[in-house]
Parts: structure tokens; C-alpha cells; sequence
């Protein structure tokens, strides 16, 4: 009799080690291979060329230069040779803003945002929208042309 209730003990300490083991296991998190993306776009800053379209459906060109001031960025655009327009950007991850006014007289702008996704390249593909305007969404890319030029000391 003592041998069997040895035994019938052993067996429930087991079961209750053994489930808590389980429960251990259980509880630990999953740990998953560290993704690493395939390229890095961290320098977004350079000469872009600029192509778009508005809401009446004319399409424009320009040129874009991106340049970046601490944790931001400031963003110049030139567009069709003629139109020269400032705005300040913000990123985060593959993500970019940038905000901007386009002067139009002395008393009248027109402001805009756009916001853009990070493509390899660096391209930027994006929409944006102004006030006063149409209220819809208008297309942009910009596609890197080439580097700043480095500042002499």
C-alpha cells in the first residue's frame, strides 16, 4: 500500500512538473529572425526630377531639391521654369510630408501638402492637396537625380 501511494505521488509530480513546464513554455514570447529590410533609403536628401498632375488633368515638370536641417527637412520646388515655392518636411520610416506655400501676390497663397512613400531609388510617389483648391488628391513623383553638392569649407 505504501509503494503504490509512493508511486500514484510520483506520478502526480511529474504530471504537475510536466504541465508546468508546458505552461512556462507557453508563456515565454515567440522569438522571431530580426527583418532586415533589403535597402536602406535613409539619405532622402538631393536633386530630384519632379513630375505631376493636377485635378484639371494638365500634367507639370520641375525640379525638386530636398535638404535636411536637423530633424527636419526643407523642400524647394521649381516647377515648369517658372513657379519657385518653399516648404518644410517631415519623415517617418518610408514616409514623407512636406508642407508648402506658393505665393501668388502680395496678399494671396495658395498652401499645399503633400505626402509621399519611399520607393528604392529614391523615388517618391505621392499625392497632394491645397487650399484654396479642388479638394481632391493630385499625383506627384520625384525621382532622385543626384547627390547635394558637398559645402566647401
Amino acid at each position: 500500500m505504501v509503494k503504490t501511494t509512493y508511486i500514484a505521488l510520483l506520478v502526480l509530480v511529474c504530471f504537475a512538473l510536466s504541465a508546468a513546464e508546458a505552461d512556462r513554455e507557453k508563456s515565454q514570447p515567440l522569438k522571431l529572425p530580426k527583418v532586415v529590410p533589403e535597402k536602406d533609403f535613409s539619405d532622402i536628401t538631393g536633386y530630384y526630377t519632379c513630375k505631376g498632375k493636377e485635378a484639371s488633368g494638365k500634367t507639370y515638370n520641375g525640379i525638386a531639391v530636398i535638404v535636411k536641417k536637423n530633424d527636419i527637412y526643407v523642400v524647394t520646388w521649381v516647377i515648369g521654369g517658372s513657379s519657385t515655392f518653399m516648404g518644410v518636411g517631415v519623415r517617418q520610416g518610408e514616409t514623407f510630408a512636406a508642407s508648402w506655400v506658393l505665393p501668388i501676390n502680395e496678399k494671396t497663397f495658395i498652401r499645399g501638402v503633400n505626402l509621399y512613400k519611399i520607393e528604392p531609388g529614391p523615388r517618391l510617389v505621392g499625392i497632394w492637396a491645397t487650399l484654396p483648391g479642388p479638394g481632391i488628391h493630385q499625383r506627384e513623383t520625384l525621382i532622385f537625380l543626384r547627390n547635394l553638392d558637398k559645402e566647401e569649407d
